[in-house]
């Protein structure tokens, strides 16, 4: 039952006494889980097949957030990147003044001159992204973020399979031991195991992505748990950069097919393009990528270290909002993660690490922000997928996936 924007009761039919003005939604038969909540994405940074700072603008960053809750995602976190209009728009998401999915954010982050993110992948904005050069440099960036109120801010440590220089350790020591002095938590991109055990050793509280080079091992997990930090596996993250070239048969579905922008479906049509995906030299390495990151989520998972969910939707074209979050649900379970904990993953504990205690439950008082689904995705997680309707703050903003339109 909901009251306004809030779940004000939960049970069967007979113990749940309802006013007799209540509207009856009859879903029998079909199953209810709450939005999904997304701790790693991105906004405004891709429209179509383009990345430019000019995507950074309002109608794009909206038109992004309303994809993300037709597809069932009603909060998103977006890690960085973000430009000054991140605030103004915030704000109005959270006053639910206009469609789409809840927003918080990460701000600018902070990377290494010449290094990760990669200009050539991703050109931002000046207000986009620090790129400090000294310790007193990324002090007073981390101090002006702070200045804006972010919810968390984001570290890129990481040499692009070695074509690029990293992020110095007195940076990104000073950058974490500044956030923790001005009360902000501090999420950190990664690849390499060593990289996460050391911003682990330098205090971070969040590990962005799944460690790809090699299995993890006890120190890694004695670190994590002694931290109480969070790890997000973004196993999609490198599947997305050969998978729709291998054309499996979920790519002519609707639900992946209405995902796409009119320039992306025209691009993963083209031959010639698909061709070039086939043959790029790293697929091997992506693909190993994949495997080791999946191993690596089970056996952290096991080890009763804290899981959130992401994907790094929104931060390329073939990174696509709303569609990389169930598929990456799909790939949690193919980990060996039961449904039940995938799902658990990517809502309360995906609002726990965002620190959101009115979300991600189905329980009285928390937002009424919830899915339902024409199927039971603990009998085959696939089904989140089957999406009938989307309700967001108690009121239902997206019928049948079917109907949407990027």
């Amino acid at each position: 039952m909901i009251r306004g924007d809030k779940v004000s009761a939960v049970g069967p039919s007979d113990s749940v006494k309802c006013p007799q003005d209540a509207q009856l939604i009859d879903c029998r038969g079909q199953t209810i889980i709450p939005g999904l909540i997304s701790d790693h994405s991105h906004v405004g940074l891709v429209d179509g097949t383009s990345i430019k700072p000019e995507n950074y603008n309002r109608q794009n960053i909206l038109r992004q957030l309303r994809q993300y809750e037709a597809y069932g995602v009603t909060t998103v976190m977006a890690l960085g990147l973000n430009g000054d209009l991140f605030y103004p728009l915030r704000d109005q998401q959270h006053a639910g003044r206009s469609p789409g999915a809840d927003l918080f954010g990460a701000d600018r982050g902070i990377g290494a001159p010449l290094g990760a993110p990669p200009v050539a992948l991703l050109p931002v904005g000046e207000d986009q992204i620090y790129r400090p050069e000294t310790a007193a440099e990324a002090t007073a960036d981390v101090r002006q973020m702070a200045t804006r109120h972010p919810d968390l801010i984001k570290l890129w440590l990481d040499d692009l399979l070695g074509t690029a220089p990293k992020l110095k350790p007195e940076i990104y020591r000073t950058a974490i031991e500044e956030a923790h002095r001005l009360g902000l938590r501090v999420a950190c991109h990664i690849y390499y195991l060593d990289d996460a055990k050391a911003v682990l050793r330098a205090g971070v509280d969040v590990i962005a992505h799944g460690v790809r080079d090699k299995p993890v091992d006890a120190e890694f997990i004695e670190q994590l748990k002694a931290r109480s930090a969070w790890y997000v596996a973004t196993l999609a993250l490198d599947e997305a950069s050969y998978v729709f070239a291998e054309q499996p048969g979920w790519t002519k579905a609707r639900f992946f097919q209405n995902s796409l922008q009119p320039a992306l479906q025209a691009q993963l049509s083209n031959p010639a393009y698909l061709q070039r995906m086939q043959t790029n030299p790293k697929v091997p390495i992506f693909k190993q990528a994949v495997a080791t990151n999946e191993q690596n989520l089970k056996t952290l998972y096991e080890a009763g270290v804290k899981i959130g969910f992401g994907t790094d939707s929104g931060a390329i074209p073939l990174r696509i909002p709303g569609f990389a979050e169930h598929r990456e649900l799909q790939l949690m379970v193919q980990s060996g993660l039961s449904p039940l904990q995938a799902l658990t993953s990517a809502t309360g504990r995906a609002a726990e690490l965002l620190g959101l205690t009115d979300r991600g439950e189905l329980r009285p008082g928390k937002l009424a922000d919830f899915v339902i689904l024409t199927a039971n995705p603990l009998e085959d997680i696939s089904n989140t997928e089957k999406i009938d309707a989307v309700w967001h703050r108690g009121r239902k903003t997206n019928g049948p996936i079917e109907s949407f339109s990027p």
